[in-house]
């Protein structure tokens, strides 16, 4: 099929053609979707949906999403917020595949270098690092998935036994699992979502974004917290994002006193047969940092396997300023 036009920047998107899009493109990621991007635009003052795209006579044909934020005298540029899934989709069936992707990249660069651009991020699932814009600066990073089967029981044959051996012992721990179903819940989940993210050296997310979650993309099914309790105690969560038929660990939380206990390894397991059950495909456990050996071997231990991500961005001499 013929593009009628080039790369086009609107703010916000035809909500509707960006929507036939996410739909269509086997690229997409519950990231790349109108909630996620509109998510954003209500949390954060100044920001903005913007999307770089491709039109033909039926629509959109490809299009990178991404939220520019307004700081001071410049801006950010990100694809999407907090290192989460962007890059280019394009419809099945498109005749010139990497011409379009390149066009749609060099937009983003173009954006991402201008003068008033202090940092720009896009993270890239499966993305391919040699096709990215040198300006970028890409490098490759990873994530960990575990394809699904709905047979459970085939699913946990691939655990290692180390894994096996934990989850028995979560569960003689008397360790329950339920989902949030209120207010309350996610406050207590912020409450250890923050004393985790301050013992791993990070500044907590504002409540606001966790109760937006729960209000907005929660009733859609894009988004589930749970809770782990030992006893009346709440000592473990997670928050899951969903787009079909793959499920995103986004951020799972424990306090440190319960680890004896095996909260997380309790989480997963319980987590990973509701999904087999439910008809669930894949199960991302989220990126896996180089530096983190202890983290990338308790996912593997699940049988999950390393997938490619292109992450490419640059801050510009401001921000480096600014920012010491």
């Amino acid at each position: 099929m013929k593009l009628q036009s080039a790369v086009q920047v609107e703010a916000p998107p035809d909500r509707d053609a960006w929507n036939a899009l996410v739909a269509g493109a086997p690229e997409a990621t519950v990231f790349h979707t109108s909630a996620w991007a509109e998510l954003w635009t209500r949390e954060w003052r100044g920001a903005r949906w913007v999307a770089f795209v491709l039109e033909d006579e039926a629509g959109y044909a490809g299009g990178i999403p991404a939220i520019v934020r307004n700081r001071g005298i410049g801006r950010t540029v990100f694809s999407m917020p907090y290192g989460t899934y962007g890059g280019p989709l394009l419809r099945p069936g498109h005749p010139d595949p990497a011409a379009a992707r390149l066009e749609l990249l060099l937009a983003f660069a173009r954006r991402a270098g201008s003068r008033w651009t202090l940092r720009s991020e896009m993270t890239w699932y499966q993305g391919s690092v040699p096709e990215i814009p040198a300006s970028l600066q890409p490098s490759e990073s990873f994530t960990h998935v575990l394809p699904l089967s709905e047979d459970f029981e085939t699913v946990a044959r691939g655990f290692h036994p180390s894994a096996r051996r934990l989850v028995r012992q979560a569960e003689e721990s008397g360790l329950t699992i339920r989902a949030a179903s209120g207010e309350e819940d996610v406050r207590t989940f912020y409450d250890l979502a923050s004393r985790t993210v301050r013992r791993r050296g990070g500044n907590p997310k504002p409540y606001s974004l966790y109760g937006r979650i729960h209000r907005e993309l929660v009733p859609q099914g894009l988004a589930r917290y749970h809770l782990v309790h030992h006893g009346e105690k709440p000592i473990a969560g997670s928050l899951h994002l969903f787009h079909e038929g793959v499920a995103t660990n986004w951020l799972p939380v424990s306090l440190e006193s319960s680890w004896h206990l095996r909260p997380n390894n309790f989480l997963i397991a319980r987590t990973l047969e509701t999904l087999c059950g439910a008809g669930y495909v894949e199960y991302n456990f989220g990126a896996s940092p180089h530096d983190a050996p202890g983290l990338i071997r308790f996912k593997e231990s699940w049988g999950a396997t390393p997938r490619p991500l292109a992450v490419a961005g640059r801050r510009s001499s401001v921000h480096r300023k600014l920012r010491g």
